[in-house]
């Protein structure tokens, strides 16, 4: 008996292996010897048909029931094509590697019974148009604290009561983890989570449990999109603006369209919700492509909070905090009530430079700043690690200043100020120690946290209902970019962030510090008005033809040595334009050195393609892929790219 297997590798096609063992069936996974290593292999077909060459043995079998089926593999190729990836790199990111069933879990349990959801009439209003229109693909646009949850969990119990399975996805499960409680208390048992966090065995256990139908809903990451259910039912994808459904490596897929393509292609009823839809998603309920449902009032007897938009001179030690950012802070800590600040900058300062000749320190190997975090530099690119120097690399000069603020510094500056306050810091820093992001939402919702400071992690997912003040210490910081999603990816954090505040029965109030209160998104941001500066931002990507009036790719080249990378990239270039005559309406530009030219040793070429054809853009790629003489560099290829940096 012979088997055809994929493998997990940057290689297209099959390969064929011999067995005894007539327990293995298609959708299994086995252990073969592939390029004299033991690798786990998929398997996508069995048979008696013996080839006219040598073939070696399976190794062993790792499954006794298959875990994939026809509808993995189509998915898989989908990635594939689409994405412009190998195979082998499709099957093997969809699958998880865990090779042990093993795994010790704790049951789910419903305390004394599953908890109940009542929805208010807005809701209700919208779960029946939802599960009426089950072929149509749909968006909840819901302001800040409006109960989309609410919304999801009912349709998920639905689903679940008519057999069909549920697949919810979050966009960083270390932020969602108030969910988690939430779902476990309404779905116990039936629930399965599946994320990074999780080792490689219990994403394995969870994967079969969801397969086999004995889980019915999995809450997950970007990750769990390719999870396969008996007979799926529903994808939720809560807060389906956020850029980590979008991945950053091969294959860079977007759990979006992949969900999209599942809907299609599965059955599967499709719901996407945000406070801040993105504009690719506005653009396609225009064009009647989904279906939009609106929220207007906030849950419960919330109000939206007050917001004041302050002027600010500069971001350092001294100016830190507007009076009335700290009056406010004053006055809520006095009243017993929490406060958030954001500052979506990690470290001390973001730039040490001379004040003599001007020349900042920057990471030895990319083309950023080293950012300066108390006893230490840091490139936040490639982690290189520095001692502070005495001395200016250029000149020699002594004269060397931190410029700017990071979250460790306004740190720093709070205990100064509100000596005896309980304040903890929130961003990538602080998060790696174990079971730190868990605790602090604890502490949040016992209210033993007073002042929560923090990156962009703050502005997602979390509900504290004592939350009176939120305060954002510099709102321009992202503004400027050089991407054209720079604004847009600014104005839903402070949105989001701005959310937080008031979600209780206390009266929220948002302060917005910037050195440009001109600027038209904070007139946009102070009505609550995120509709109007969507149309304003769709006017311009529509005059500038940039998406989601036309669909973008980037390739990037890089390499150790920068005159191979510009060599292949113009080589890339030349390829392309080659074959554009047959693909039309393609607009190709550059090469040119990418804004973020080099990191960790690599420099960085990219050429940007347009069209309003995506499969044009994946053909004409995937035929350059094949020509192009890397000469050692690396091509990395992006569909529909979040950002050109």
């Amino acid at each position: 008996m012979f088997v055809d297997v994929a493998v997990g590798f940057p290689i297209d096609g099959f390969f064929t292996y011999s067995t005894d063992d007539h327990t293995i069936r298609k959708g299994m996974r086995v252990v073969v010897d592939f390029n004299n290593r033991n690798t786990t292999a998929y398997v996508v077909r069995v048979h008696d048909n013996a080839p006219d060459f040598d073939v070696k043995p399976v190794i062993k079998v790792l499954d006794t029931q298959p875990i994939f089926d026809d509808r993995l593999l189509s998915l898989a190729q989908f990635v594939s094509n689409h994405y412009v990836c190998y195979f082998g790199e499709a099957i093997g990111t969809a699958l998880p590697s865990g090779k042990s069933y093993n795994v010790r879990t704790k049951p789910f349990t419903f305390g004394d019974s599953p908890k109940e959801v009542t929805l208010t009439a807005e809701q209700e209003h919208i779960y029946t148009a939802i599960l009426n229109q089950p072929e149509r693909a749909h968006c909840i646009y819901g302001i800040t604290g409006s109960g989309k949850t609410e919304v999801y969990i009912a349709l998920a119990r639905t689903m679940i009561q008519e057999g069909k399975s549920v697949l919810y996805l979050v966009p960083e499960i270390s932020l969602s983890s108030q969910m988690f409680e939430r779902l476990k208390a309404v779905f116990g048992h039936t629930l399965v989570m599946y994320h990074s966090g999780m080792n490689p065995n219990e994403r394995l256990v969870s994967w079969k449990r969801f397969y086999t139908g004995e889980a019915l809903i999995a809450v997950g990451t970007r990750s769990a999109i390719f999870m396969q259910a008996p007979n799926p039912g529903l994808i939720i994808i809560d807060e389906e603006h956020d850029s980590s459904y979008k991945e950053n490596s091969t294959p860079r897929y977007h759990a979006r369209t992949v969900a999209w393509y599942r809907h299609r292609q599965e059955g599967a009823l499709l719901v996407l919700g945000s406070a801040t839809p993105s504009l690719e998603t506005l653009y396609a309920i225009q064009r009647n492509r989904i279906v939009q449902h609106q929220l207007h009032k906030r849950f419960g007897n919330a109000l939206l909070p007050q917001l004041e938009i302050v002027p600010v001179k500069a971001s350092n030690a001294r100016t830190i905090f507007s009076n009335s950012l700290l009056f406010s802070i004053k006055k809520a800590i006095e009243a017993k009530q929490q406060v958030i600040l954001l500052l979506n900058r990690r470290g001390f300062a973001p730039v040490m430079l001379c004040q003599d000749c001007g020349t900042p320190v920057q990471c030895p190997h990319c083309s950023i700043s080293l950012t300066h975090h108390k006893q230490k530099l840091l490139c936040h690119y490639c982690h290189y690690e520095a001692v502070v120097p005495e001395r200016c690399s250029n000149c020699g000069s002594k004269n060397l200043v931190m410029v700017g603020s990071g979250t460790q510094r306004v740190e720093e500056v709070l205990q100064k100020m509100f000596p005896g306050v309980r304040l903890i810091r929130l961003d990538q820093d602080s998060a790696r120690r174990k079971n730190f992001l868990p605790n602090v939402v604890n502490d949040m919702i016992e209210g033993n946290i007073d002042i929560l400071l923090g990156t962009q992690m703050v502005a997602k997912g979390f509900d504290f209902p004592n939350v009176s003040l939120v305060g954002v210490i510099l709102a321009d910081i992202g503004l400027m970019l050089p991407d054209f999603r720079a604004v847009e990816r600014t104005f839903a954090l402070l949105v989001q962030v701005a959310g937080r505040s008031g979600r209780g029965d206390v009266a929220g109030k948002v302060i917005v510090q910037t050195i440009n209160p001109d600027n038209p998104i904070f007139k946009y941001l102070k009505n609550h008005d995120y509709m109007g500066f969507c149309s304003k931002e769709l006017s311009i990507r529509k005059a500038l033809q940039y998406p989601p009036y036309i669909r973008l790719a980037r390739c990037v080249v890089r390499g150790a040595k920068e005159d191979i990378v510009a060599s292949v990239a113009k080589q890339c270039r030349d390829i392309l334009q080659e074959l554009s005559p047959q693909f039309p309406d393609i607009t190709i530009l550059g090469p040119s050195q990418a804004p973020l030219y080099k990191i960790a040793s690599q420099y960085r070429y990219h050429i940007v393609l347009k069209s309003n054809n995506v499969e044009a853009l994946s053909g004409i790629l995937a035929q350059c892929k094949k020509r192009v003489n890397l000469q050692g560099t690396y091509l990395e290829i992006d569909i529909d790219p979040l950002d050109l940096l």
